[in-house]
């Protein structure tokens, strides 16, 4: 259900069960784990390759989002369309449940793209491991994840909502836990090199802290920004090591 939901990856069955939706969130850094296993896959592929860096650096940059179904980064841009227009909380609300793209969110989604690139780019050019990369996106979505569960939610309605309903304490241990084990793990293997995982948690924790002063709680679209950010944090840091 978590990999319908959160990917595009294809499932066993098509099948939904309504008494599965309390663990439907601590699965989601289980979708992250594969997104960054096939992204790591694929980009050491394309870094064995003939293709120009450059080639390549475009398309590892769009492997997550693609994987993604683009649904973190629709939320990432209604976030950015409701935060910039600077209106009351209300109005931001309301900016924010719109469906209709501004341009707030378009000039966000472009800075978005071309900082991910210029890290990326730097990254193949310098030719650096690319082993991280399958660590990222399970903390990024366990800064999400945990966001939801811990934080009340913007509307009572919604699917922020609806996965909170009916979960436990435990589930958010689970996600503590899993979250340390990816680092600690990554730590050992990678070193110094691990730090974007340090750096990616960081930046989602600040990033759900603003938005929820922001909007007086968490959403959905504003979960899909934590993880758009916490990526572009840990590419950044990846670049500048």
């Amino acid at each position: 259900m978590s990999l319908g939901m959160f990917s595009i990856i294809p499932v066993p069955k098509d099948s939904w069960d309504e008494s599965y939706m309390p663990i439907i969130l601590p699965a989601l850094p289980l979708v992250g784990a594969l997104i960054g296993f096939s992204w790591y896959g694929l980009a050491y592929a394309l870094a064995l390759s003939p293709v120009p860096v450059m080639l390549q650096s475009a398309i590892i940059l769009f492997i997550p989002f693609f994987l993604s179904g683009f649904i973190h980064i629709d939320g990432y841009m209604d976030t950015a369309d409701a935060v910039f227009s600077r209106r009351n909380l209300d109005e931001k609300k309301i900016i924010l449940k719109d469906p209709h793209t501004g341009a707030f969110a378009v000039v966000a989604a472009a800075t978005l793209f071309i900082t991910q690139f210029s890290a990326v780019y730097s990254v193949m050019e310098t030719q650096k491991n690319l082993l991280i990369l399958a660590f990222i996106p399970v903390i990024s979505r366990c800064c999400a994840a945990g966001a939801i569960l811990n934080l009340k939610p913007v509307f009572d309605a919604g699917y922020g909502a609806s996965f909170k309903s009916g979960t436990k304490p435990r589930h958010s241990l689970f996600i503590c836990i899993l979250a340390a084990i990816y680092i600690t793990a990554a730590w050992f293997k990678l070193g110094i090199a691990a730090l974007p995982l340090i750096v990616a948690a960081f930046t989602g924790v600040i990033a759900s802290a603003f938005l929820y002063k922001q909007f007086h709680g968490i959403s959905g679209d504003l979960s899909g920004c934590v993880i758009s950010v916490s990526e572009c944090a840990a590419l950044l840091c990846m670049a500048i090591l």
